[in-house]
C-alpha cells in the first residue's frame, strides 16, 4: 500500500466511523469516550507516545475501528486519527490530510457522514463554555463558506506572503526607494516591532499556551473541522500584520484604514483556510498593536540617549 492509498484508506475508515454516530445521545456518548481515551495528556505527549509506538499510522487506525461496539469504536478512531496527526513522524502530514478531507463539509462527504459531523458538533458545542463555543461556532461559520479554488489559492497565498510580516517591511523599503515621505520613520520603526513582536508571539506566549493545551482540545479541532495540530494561541500572521499596519498608520496616517483592512484580511484568512480560530486572530491583532506601540516607544527613548 503506497502512501497515497494509506491516506484514502485513513480517510475511508474515519468516514466510516463518523457515519455510525447516528443519534445525539451517541454523540455525547463518543465525545465523553474519546475525553476519557485523551485523559490528561497534552499535544506533545500524546504525538510523542504515537511516534514511539511500533504500529503505522494506518495499522493505529485500524485497531482503533476494531475497538469494539460503535461508541467506543468511533471514540477511539477520532482520538488515534488526531493523535497521529499531530505526531513528530513522517506519517503526520497524510493523516492530517485525511482528517480535513473527512471532516470539511463538502459535496464528497456522503451524507452518513455529515450528519455524524453535524450530530457530533451540536455535541461538543453543549459541553464547552460560552466563550469556547461562540469562538466555535464563529469558526464554522467562517470555514462553512464557499471555498472555490480561486480564493482557496488566494488565501494560502496570502498565509505565506504575511508569515513573519517581512512583506510589509518589503512594502516600507520599496517606498524608500521611491522617495516616499515618512518612508524613512516606517522602516526604523517597523524593523524592531516586526522581530519584537514575532519573536515574542511565536516563541514564549505560543509555547506557553501549547504545553498547557490537553490533547482532547485537538480531538475536538477535528470534530469541528480545524485542521489538527494547528492550535496556537495567539495567531502569530495576525500578530505581526497588525503590528506593521500600527506602525504604518502613525508613518501614514492617510492610509491607516488600507492598513488595518490588510491585516484584517490577513487574520480572516487565518480562519477560512482552517488554521485559527477567531479568538486566536482577535488575540493576535490585539497583541500586535500592543508590542508594536510599546516597541516603538521604547526603541525611542534608547535612540533619544544617543542623540
Amino acid at each position: 500500500m503506497d502512501s497515497e492509498q494509506e491516506q484514502e484508506h485513513i480517510e475511508s475508515v474515519l468516514r466510516e466511523e463518523i457515519s455510525q454516530v447516528d443519534t445525539p445521545e451517541r454523540a455525547r456518548a463518543v465525545l465523553e469516550k474519546a475525553e476519557k481515551l485523551a485523559g490528561h495528556a497534552t499535544q506533545e505527549q500524546r504525538g510523542k507516545a504515537v511516534a514511539q509506538a511500533p504500529p503505522s499510522a494506518v495499522e493505529s487506525v485500524d485497531r482503533a475501528s476494531e475497538a469494539g461496539g460503535p461508541v467506543n469504536q468511533a471514540a477511539a478512531t477520532l482520538e488515534t486519527v488526531a493523535a497521529e496527526a499531530v505526531a513528530p513522524t513522517s506519517e503526520a502530514a497524510k493523516v492530517s490530510t485525511a482528517a480535513e478531507r473527512v471532516v470539511t463539509p463538502t459535496a464528497s462527504v456522503p451524507p452518513e457522514t455529515r450528519r455524524g459531523l453535524a450530530l457530533l458538533r451540536h455535541a461538543l458545542l453543549e459541553r464547552l463554555q460560552l466563550h469556547e463555543a461562540a469562538d466555535a461556532q464563529l469558526y464554522l461559520a467562517v470555514n462553512s463558506l464557499p471555498h472555490p479554488r480561486w480564493a482557496d489559492r488566494l488565501a494560502n497565498r496570502v498565509t505565506v506572503m504575511a508569515n513573519g510580516g517581512w512583506i510589509w517591511l518589503g512594502v516600507a523599503a520599496v517606498a524608500s526607494i521611491l522617495g516616499v515621505p515618512n518612508s524613512r520613520c516606517a522602516l526604523s520603526e517597523l524593523a524592531p516591532s516586526l522581530i519584537v513582536t514575532t519573536w515574542i508571539v511565536e516563541h514564549p506566549v505560543k509555547s506557553f499556551f501549547r504545553r498547557k493545551r490537553p490533547f482532547i482540545d485537538i480531538v475536538r479541532a477535528l470534530v469541528v473541522g480545524k485542521k489538527p495540530g494547528t492550535w496556537s494561541f495567539p495567531s502569530g500572521h495576525t500578530a505581526s500584520s497588525f503590528a506593521a499596519a500600527t506602525i504604518l498608520s502613525r508613518c501614514w496616517p492617510a492610509g491607516a484604514k488600507h492598513f488595518y483592512g490588510v491585516a484584517a484580511l490577513v487574520g480572516f484568512s487565518r480562519v477560512y483556510v482552517g488554521a485559527h480560530y477567531p479568538g486566536d486572530v482577535a488575540a493576535g491583532a490585539s497583541v500586535g498593536v500592543i508590542l508594536a506601540s510599546v516597541t516603538r516607544l521604547v526603541v525611542a527613548r534608547i535612540l533619544k540617549r544617543f542623540d
